[in-house]
């Protein structure tokens, strides 16, 4: 290792030799850059409130359940869901592409 020579600094900050690729003109061609994507449009169901009517179907249909069983028993059960299930038919049909 008594071989190895440290650098000075004069040698660190000299600037490297040209090339003639690096005085070449100037006039290439500049790239253009891609054009841009276009932005994909929400058309989940749930991005347009599905996921909110669907927690909030289970949030009301759980107690809602209870009580018309309790109540009323198997046809209120009956009559509950079928209302849920219709407020959520409607907002599925209010929804679908035309």
């Amino acid at each position: 290792m008594s071989s190895f020579k440290e650098p000075t600094n004069d040698e660190l900050w000299a600037q490297p030799p040209t090339s003639p690729a690096a005085s070449a003109p100037a006039n290439l061609p500049v790239p253009t850059p891609p054009p841009a994507l276009p932005q994909p449009v929400a058309t989940s169901p749930l991005s347009r409130g599905g996921l909110a009517l669907a927690i909030t179907s289970l949030g009301i249909g759980i107690p809602l359940s209870a009580i018309a069983g309790g109540t009323a028993g198997l046809a209120g059960l009956v009559v509950a869901w079928i209302g849920i299930v219709g407020v959520n038919l409607a907002f599925a049909w209010s929804q679908r592409k035309l």
